[in-house]
């Protein structure tokens, strides 16, 4: 009689917890801050197998507040985000890899009907609950997603500080 015994996997598919998404972008009067809902979706990390990793992540388009509800509006509209017909933007990875201390999640990011491949720096902290902390931080072109157009009161480039804790 033969017996197979299957070997256990480190990486497993986990959720995403908690987290959160916020942004800047810059602007005649200063800066415009702002936040989405925290990030959702499923993760398989381990920092021993990085090469093992992949992110299927998506934000709620239509969560983001800057404090100014008029402005807020606005960027819900077909000019920016058009969170009626576009209601999440979407990464996902299809490479990740160390790089020095830090990782990269190299993949798809989609917003409106735009997508484009992007390699997204990020740094993997492992808790003593063993769950992972996970922080991003990027600037993306919002032109390049069809955000708006092209406009002398407000800078093209945005940076996004994304933040998640899966297990």
């Amino acid at each position: 009689m033969a017996t197979v015994f299957a070997g256990h996997v480190s990486a497993q598919t986990t959720k995403i917890v908690s987290g959160s998404t916020k942004f800047s972008v810059k602007f005649i009067l200063g800066t415009c801050n702002g936040t989405f809902d925290a990030p959702r979706g499923e993760a398989v990390f381990n920092e021993k197998n990085p090469e093992n990793a992949s992110f299927d992540v998506k934000i709620a388009a239509g969560t983001f507040k800057t404090n100014n509800n008029s402005r807020d509006k606005d960027l819900k509209g077909d000019k920016y985000f058009w969170v009626e017909k576009y209601p999440d933007i979407h990464f996902k990875s299809s490479k990740v890899e160390k790089k020095g201390d830090k990782y990269q999640a190299t993949g798809t990011l989609t917003m409106r009907d735009v997508s484009k491949t992007v390699a997204l720096p990020f740094d993997a902290k492992k808790n003593a609950d063993g769950s992972y902390s996970l922080t991003s931080s990027f600037d993306i072109n919002r032109l390049d997603y069809k955000i708006g157009e092209k406009d002398w009161k407000l800078k093209d480039i945005v940076t996004v500080n994304l933040q998640a804790t899966i297990k």
